[in-house]
C-alpha cells in the first residue's frame, strides 16, 4: 500500500500520457480519410473498408463525375448547397444535375486540389484522399496498426493494394517514391515507407 500511495502521480501522469497518445492516433486516423470508387458501381473502398455508396461515379463526357455532396461527407466535410468545405478550406460548388443529384467533374476537384483525386484509367477508379498526416502516420504506426492509413495490410492481394493505391502512373509522385510495397505471387507480402533526406 505504501508503494501505491508513494507512487500514484507517476503512475496516473504515465496511463494518461499513454491514453493521450492513443487518442491522438486514433484522431489522426480518422480524418485521414481515402476513398477508391469503381466508376459505374456503388460499391466502394473508404479507409480500405468496404462500403456502398447512394449514387456512383458516372462517366461524362469521357471524364469521371463525382457525386460531390455524398463524397463530401464521408470525407468529413460539409456543403451548403453553394459552397463545399474540408478542413478549413472552402471551395465553391460546380457541376451538372442528374436526378436531383449535383455530380462535379474530376477536372474541377483536381484542379481546386481539394481533396487529392486521382483517376486510375487503367483500373477504372477514382481515388480520393483527404490525408495529410498519411505518411507520417504509416512509416510511425505501420507496424503497431499493421496497417497503412488506406488500410493496406501484408497478406492482401496485389489487386487491392491496387484498388485502394492506384496504378502506378496514377500514383502521385510522393506516394512513387516513399510506399515501397513487395508483391510476390499476387500477395503483399511487404509494406515499408521512406522517407526524404
Amino acid at each position: 500500500m505504501r508503494i501505491v500511495k508513494k507512487y500514484w502521480l507517476p503512475l496516473l501522469a504515465l496511463v494518461l500520457a499513454i491514453g493521450l497518445a492513443v487518442w491522438r492516433i486514433g484522431y489522426l486516423e480518422r480524418t485521414n480519410t481515402s476513398l477508391s470508387i469503381e466508376i459505374g458501381s456503388r460499391e466502394a473502398l473508404q479507409n480500405g473498408e468496404p462500403i456502398t455508396l447512394e449514387n456512383p461515379v458516372v462517366l461524362y463526357e469521357n471524364e469521371p463525375y463525382i457525386p460531390l455532396y455524398e463524397v463530401v461527407e464521408r470525407l468529413g466535410g460539409t456543403t451548403d448547397g453553394k459552397t463545399y468545405t474540408l478542413h478549413g478550406a472552402e471551395t465553391a460548388v460546380s457541376g451538372v444535375e442528374r436526378n436531383g443529384i449535383l455530380y462535379t467533374p474530376f477536372s474541377y476537384l483536381w484542379d481546386s486540389h481539394i481533396p487529392q483525386i486521382r483517376w486510375d484509367k487503367s483500373r477504372n477508379r477514382v481515388i480520393i484522399t483527404e490525408a495529410p498526416d498519411e505518411i507520417p502516420l504509416t512509416r510511425r504506426w505501420l507496424f503497431w496498426r499493421h496497417k497503412t492509413v488506406r488500410g493496406l495490410r501484408v497478406g492482401d492481394s496485389e489487386a487491392r493494394f491496387l484498388d485502394l493505391y492506384g496504378s502506378l502512373d496514377a500514383r502521385d509522385e510522393m506516394m512513387i517514391d516513399l510506399l515501397h510495397v513487395t508483391i510476390e505471387n499476387g500477395v503483399v507480402t511487404e509494406i515499408s515507407m521512406g522517407r526524404y533526406e
